[in-house]
């Protein structure tokens, strides 16, 4: 891998039988140079023992030509034999090699360009197979590797309908077919080409009975996204004799090790590439011969391959283009997008959502609230598992599609709003069955729904909460970091968001059919409170997502009859990446369009505390008696009573952030001031007063941090002029 001036962003990896390679290692070499292969596995070798290298051995070597070196095993000079080819300037640092003395297989792991690789070839002959089950052993370390690439020639089919042409048997197949199968479960890994070309047939072996295809790369799910190319390459042949140069054609992976290649906006300005990339959509729809919920991710990273095949080229977007891999065929003519047949399609959740199913209630929330009442609770238990974990409906995903903004932004699998604006009546059905399957099987979160940091803050706190009575000091790990989430994950996410919002009103306000006040309105009407009102203090409070703790979260799910599986997929969505502890410690995402809902049902403990506290004094608004108002993740509270609700209101505060784990952040939380000029309030109290690390501190009462990046805002409407801190 020649960086030159400008660092390579790619790993080319090539596998091929040879069948001998020290005879007509010449020609070997110079296919070799053509394909600009980086690393090379070769099968079948038959390099013998000599002097210097027993049977059984693993050896390296230089070379001389454009690969520096190889490490090869010694075995028979007439079968098998594996071995490993670096090319000239691809550094590869801490060597570690695994070899079968019976030359059958050789692990690599290695570091080039700072990135971790592991490198196992393999060649399993038909005399004696490997063992797939000890086999396994070796590759544990390569579990965890992102660049774990497992190639060769396995001497089996994958498929006997699509990789192969003979009805022959192959002897031995189905003991080696069931250990590979085993294998490649264990690891989830897969079969990268049939993954990207799940309709075509092409094949790497020919011999007098038939073409099959026994050649493979396997890679795990989680690192096809790294994946830009993978090519089977025609059988070259001898340049100075007839025949060609082996009975096996060389197959390659194109791994890109550097920032991910996103679709360009000037693909969508060329017809010919879009009728092309549609004619893609529609063939993978109709594969047969990978699982269905395996089209969509399968149909991703194809895209992105055809992308980053436009993207190298450097055309101008003017003329018709071959996509990598594409046959040019007649393409049908455009036809409009589906739209009305796919809003049409109905299911239980649009009828829950429909006045005319809900006995006479005029929404689900009220109907919901008549439940309550005549306390059913059983067809509210039955209501709520409906609404939250029906089925995905191909109308909720197309009208969530056509909701999204358009953008052109980076999303870390490469692929923007547009695209699937584009093509969004095309890829509902696929989205569909694949996002179904995800709520079944949250274990394919990890390797689908990429995500990466734009910025994060990580900070250890302590609050030290005293009073009279006691001393409370915790270590909190305050996280807030902000995620780029790929669209996929923007659109199921929003999904649930909107089937959660449908209930968040009964949620927050059970038995009450009573429109609830948002936060918002209640600002409005309090900044006009007439002068001559008591004294008011009423705090704006937000919290940081990053700090909550995941056991606090989901108790409080369970309390409000979330179902179990919506309680799952919360988990599999939320989960930040690196967050191995089961159950996880803490943490929402910044920017999900679940955050401020799951926010709003933690805060409920702290509003009902507050609400029941007979020691605070709320106000009216709009003739209602109102101490505290929840809205998503924002909540109000008004203080009437002066000093000694200060006293009342941080104290619940406190046992609140106790057991949820959440920190008060200054940047978001506001307080407002308003009444006579002549209030309780003292001036200096007002003018000092903050949120630090050790809660709320008055100038003169509490000693405590004075940190600035924590201070908060106070306003003082009415008489009094604004103060700030």
């Amino acid at each position: 891998m020649n960086g030159g001036p400008k660092k390579k962003q790619t790993l080319t990896v090539l596998s091929w039988n040879v069948n001998g390679f020290s005879q007509k290692k010449s020609s070997v070499f110079n296919h070799l140079n053509l394909l600009q292969a980086d690393v090379v596995f070769l099968q079948e070798t038959h390099i013998g023992p000599s002097a210097n290298s027993p049977a059984g051995s693993i050896q390296i070597q230089s070379l001389e030509h454009d690969y520096d070196w190889a490490v090869y095993t010694v075995f028979k000079r007439n079968c098998r034999g594996v071995a490993i080819l670096f090319r000239k300037g691809l550094v590869c640092e801490g060597l570690r090699v695994v070899g079968d003395e019976k030359g059958r297989y050789m692990i690599i792991s290695c570091r080039i360009q700072e990135q971790e690789f592991i490198f196992a070839n393999v060649y399993n002959p038909t005399d004696e197979k490997i063992d797939f089950n000890k086999f396994r052993e070796f590759l544990i370390p390569a579990s965890e590797s992102t660049y774990f690439i497992f190639g060769g020639d396995f001497n089996t089919v994958m498929d006997a309908e699509f990789d192969k042409t003979s009805s022959s048997r192959n002897r031995g197949h189905s003991d080696r077919f069931k250990g590979l199968v085993s294998l490649l479960d264990t690891f989830s890994l897969v079969d990268v080409w049939r993954w990207l070309y799940p309709e075509k047939k092409i094949f790497t072996y020919f011999d007098g009975k038939g073409k099959s295809r026994l050649d493979y790369f396997f890679m795990p799910v989680r690192s096809l996204k790294n994946v830009t190319a993978c090519q089977i390459h025609g059988r070259p042949q001898y340049s100075k004799r007839e025949g060609c140069i082996s009975d096996h054609a060389p197959i390659s992976v194109q791994i890109q090790t550097g920032h991910r290649c996103q679709f360009s906006s000037g693909l969508f300005k060329d017809e010919d590439t879009m009728e092309q990339l549609s004619n893609i959509i529609r063939n993978i729809s109709g594969a047969k011969n990978i699982k269905k919920e395996d089209l969509w991710p399968a149909l991703k990273v194809r895209v992105t391959c055809e992308t980053f095949a436009l993207n190298r080229s450097g055309d101008d977007f003017k003329s018709p283009r071959h996509l990598a891999g594409i046959q040019m065929s007649q393409v049908p003519k455009k036809q409009p997008m589906e739209q009305e047949c796919l809003l049409s399609s109905a299911n239980h959740i649009q009828l829950l959502h429909s006045p005319d199913s809900l006995s006479d209630a005029s929404n689900l929330e009220g109907y919901l609230d008549y439940l309550h009442e005549t306390k059913m609770f059983e067809d509210i238990k039955l209501i709520l598992n409906a609404t939250l974990t029906e089925p995905v409906s191909k109308k909720e995903i197309l009208t969530t599609i056509l909701s999204l903004r358009n953008s052109e932004h980076i999303t870390p699998d490469g692929l923007p709003v547009t695209f699937y604006k584009r093509f969004a009546s095309k890829i509902t059905g696929l989205l569909q069955v694949f996002f179904n399957q995800v709520l079944d099987q949250q274990s394919i979160f990890k390797c689908i729904f990429n995500e990466s940091f734009i910025s994060d803050t990580f900070s250890t706190m302590t609050l030290n909460f005293s009073n009279t009575d006691h001393t409370y000091s915790s270590n909190v790990q305050h996280y807030s970091p902000v995620f780029i989430f790929n669209v996929d994950y923007n659109i199921l996410a929003l999904i649930l968001a909107e089937r959660l919002n449908s209930i968040m009103g009964y949620m927050l306000n059970q038995g009450k059919i009573r429109p609830h006040l948002s936060v918002q309105d209640c600002i409005n009407a309090f900044v006009k409170i007439r002068a001559d009102q008591l004294p008011v203090l009423a705090v704006s409070v937000k919290v940081d997502p990053g700090a909550v703790k995941w056991p606090y979260l989901f108790h409080r799910l369970k309390t409000l009859n979330v179902p179990d599986r919506f309680r799952s997929m919360v988990r599999s969505l939320m989960l930040e990446e690196g967050r191995t502890s089961d159950p996880p410690a803490r943490g929402l995402k910044v920017g999900c369009p679940l955050t401020p809902l799951l926010i709003s049902i933690c805060l409920i403990p702290l509003i009902h505390s507050i609400n029941e506290e007979t020691r605070l004094q709320g106000i009216r608004i709009r003739g209602e008696h109102i101490k505290s108002v929840l809205d998503k993740d924002r909540a109000i509270i008004f203080l009437a009573n002066t000093n000694e609700g200060l006293d009342v209101f941080e104290a619940l505060l406190k046992d609140f952030l106790r057991n949820s784990g959440f920190v008060i952040d200054g940047r978001f939380s506001e307080v407002f001031i308003t009444g006579h000029s002549c209030f309780n309030f003292k001036k200096e109290i007002l003018q000092s007063f903050k949120r630090t690390l050790k809660g709320f501190c008055y100038k003169g009462i509490l000693v405590g941090s004075e940190d600035p990046g924590l201070v908060q805002i106070v306003r003082h409407q009415g008489q009094c002029n604004t103060v700030t801190s």
